[in-house]
């Protein structure tokens, strides 16, 4: 029989490859699905094109979106503008059929930021915020969530900037990470996690006219804004 060999220089490709399963199976449990009921719908310009409310059947409007719980007492993160004008918060909780809505804890418009609560599991480890100051342009970073309503959706990509400021209305997104990772419709508000399993943003953002530039909001804007709100500051 044949044996194949491998050069050097291959095998310490194949050792430095980044173990993405191992990431996503230590943590997909503290990421969830949010569809947003909004009744009777009130037709206005949303802030995103493509958070735009999806009709579905005996439901009067619907956002989509994901949130991951950062914090042992079981509080999710996700984006402001996901559960704006909200009804009812609906949460798809992995391994679980039914819908779970959800508590707004609190909210930070100006920032795009919201905290949300239920009464379900917290998974340990919970996703825990890294600092901004640590992230490397062509570091790996991971994007879990729900493009399109698809749960526990998983793309990777790397750090392609960061400190990208930007402002759109009166909403202010300031230290932006961009990343190449896929970010579509339904994954704001899902976490970016690096290879240590630290969440360096916030998906947030994706530009229409190209592929592959998506923003996220930094892990330090994250922690001041979420300390605000829960009254820890």
């Amino acid at each position: 029989m044949k044996k194949t060999h491998s050069t050097p220089g291959k095998r310490a490709a194949q050792l430095h490859l980044p173990n993405f399963v191992r990431l996503v199976e230590r943590y997909k449990k503290c990421v969830v699905g949010i569809e947003v009921i909004q009744t009777p719908y009130r037709d206005r310009a949303l802030f995103f094109p493509w958070e735009r409310p999806l009709p579905r059947e005996g439901r009067a409007a619907l956002n989509i979106g994901t949130g991951f719980m950062f914090h042992p007492k079981g509080y999710i993160l996700t984006n402001e503008h996901v559960i704006a004008e909200a009804d009812r918060i609906m949460l798809r909780v992995f391994g679980r059929k039914d819908l779970v809505e959800a508590d707004l804890v609190g909210r930070d418009r100006k920032h795009d930021i919201a905290v949300l609560w239920a009464n379900i599991p917290v998974p340990s480890p919970v996703l825990r915020l890294g600092h901004s100051k640590d992230v490397q342009v062509g570091e790996w970073v991971v994007a879990i969530g729900s493009p399109l309503g698809l749960d526990h959706t998983v793309t990777v990509g790397i750090v392609s900037a960061k400190n990208r400021p930007l402002q759109i209305g009166d909403r202010e997104y300031p230290n932006l990470i961009q990343t190449d990772a896929a970010i579509n419709r339904g994954n704001s508000g899902g976490p970016l996690i690096n290879l240590r399993g630290e969440v360096i943003g916030m998906n947030t953002a994706v530009s229409q006219s190209s592929q592959g530039i998506g923003f996220a909001i930094a892990a330090d804007v994250l922690r001041q804004r979420v300390k605000a709100i829960l009254g820890e500051a």
